[in-house]
């Protein structure tokens, strides 16, 4: 199938040429099952649609296919297959239309035209700075045109808005509205590698988003460093607040860190990384060395038990080191399909036997209030005979424990008359109430009842 066949084919569908191609020598019996199956173990497509199949003068069958990621962009394989069982099929793709100069010439003819607009110019408007000198004449419009285009757009980076640094002061614990030494530190790496300013304007950005400790370590570092660059104010915030581990410590640290037990494939994989840009700053491994050294750490340090890694352990070696957005899409993906898995066998399960647990629950439950109610019964037992019992004490000196006949303390009738009384409001209609109900006085009612005793 040639390239115009395929580019037809496409309008046909609604495909971007770039996003889509064509499998040849596929078989009849060939099931779309089995060919996105086969596929999907390519993960430089992205993901995978199939739009039709196609049968040629020869009866060779094709299939077209739809990718998310866009060819131009990735390494595309010239066969797919799995040796020995499936394929191979060769791939056909089509190469752009437009060779790359004429896209170039194309991309500054707008860029030129779009700038004159916006300045209220005309094409004849810029013939008239250069000197019409016949043959170089179109070379110099060219090069004054570029020339003045350039000098418009680079605006000084200076006066352009920029997203202001999170505070850091150094301050133990974090206060409210502040980051963390690392994440700081981390954030305001990358901005000095974006920033297409001077140095003075950096380091002048990093002194905004510092107050406290971490403002006074700049200010006596830059006295004693007039000329220190913005890098070099890093590195005295590091020293300062940073680990004090170093490169080749952190490195062990890193070599010896593995996947808990439980913890998600995903979860393992932030702490990796976080160690792994915390020996970068330290200079201890170099940027282009981090892909390997990340997937190399995945594939020693996670779970045997865990399928996501089992998976990547199998194929790490087909491909070239993964970076970090496209190692975490993967593990995130697989980490859903696996808890979806897990979620619907969860759901099967606790639908068959609730029964059994809830009669268990509940006869437990049912034992434990018994057991209470059989305790307040036995504390209510007590105190009724307890209430039932009144106290007997002296009626001379009024202490427990004896009677008057046998009392050698002294008499101490106030503290008597203090505990009648008391013992008249707690016994209630106990025999000998009526006593308090007559009127006799003390004296009489002390004297018969002295009599008595004797």
């Amino acid at each position: 199938m040639d390239a115009e066949e395929i580019v037809t084919w496409c309008r046909e569908k609604q495909l971007a040429i770039n996003r889509a191609f064509v499998h040849s020598n596929v078989t009849e019996d060939m099931s779309d099952e089995v060919l996105l199956e086969t596929l999907t173990y390519v993960k430089a497509f992205g993901k995978i649609r199939l739009h039709g199949r196609s049968y040629s003068a020869d009866k060779k069958q094709y299939v077209l296919v739809e990718i998310s990621n866009n060819l131009n962009e990735i390494a595309v394989p010239s066969v797919v297959g799995i040796p020995g069982e499936l394929g191979p099929w060769p791939v056909h793709v089509v190469s752009q239309v437009t060779s790359p100069v004429e896209r170039e010439g194309e991309d500054f003819q707008a860029k030129l035209l779009s700038f004159l607009r916006h300045e209220g110019k005309t094409v004849a408007d810029v013939k008239g700075l250069v000197s019409p000198s016949g043959a170089d004449l179109n070379t110099e419009l060219v090069i004054a045109t570029s020339s003045l285009v350039e000098k418009c757009n680079n605006v000084p980076s200076e006066t352009q808005s920029y997203r202001k640094l999170r505070m850091f002061s150094g301050v133990k614990p974090t206060p409210s509205g502040e980051e963390e030494y690392d994440a700081w530190a981390e954030q305001t790496t990358h901005f000095l590698e974006e920033w297409q300013c001077a140095d003075n304007v950096k380091k002048q950005r990093i002194i905004e988003s510092l107050k406290g400790p971490a403002a006074d370590i700049v200010r006596f570092f830059k006295t004693g460093n007039p000329h220190a660059t913005a890098i070099e104010y890093m590195k005295a915030l590091e020293t300062a607040f940073g680990t004090t581990e170093s490169a080749p410590d952190l490195m062990v640290r890193f070599r010896n860190t593995f996947q808990n037990e439980g913890e998600k494939l995903s979860a393992y994989l932030l702490r990796l990384d976080k160690l792994l840009h915390a020996v970068y700053r330290k200079g201890g491994i170099e940027l282009s060395e981090m892909n390997r050294t990340r997937i190399g750490q995945i594939v020693r340090g996670a779970s045997s038990h865990d399928m996501v890694a089992l998976r990547i352990r199998m194929t790490y070696k087909l491909r070239e080191p993964p970076t970090f957005t496209e190692l975490m899409q993967e593990v995130r993906e697989e980490d859903m399909i696996q808890d979806r898995n897990t979620t619907k066998s969860v759901v099967k399960s606790s639908a068959v036997a609730p029964v059994a647990t809830v009669c268990k629950e509940a006869n437990s439950e049912i034992e434990v209030l018994r057991k209470e109610l059989n305790g307040l019964k036995t504390e209510m037992t007590q105190q009724t005979q307890a209430d039932s019992n009144p106290g007997v004490f002296c009626y001379r000196c009024g202490e427990d424990g004896h009677f008057k006949r046998n009392c050698e303390g002294e008499e101490n009738l106030r503290k008597v008359n203090t505990r009648l009384i008391k013992q008249k409001r707690s016994m209630g209609n106990y025999r000998g109430t009526h006593y308090w109900n007559s009127k006799v006085s003390w004296d009489t009612f002390y004297s018969s009842h002295s009599g008595r005793e004797a």
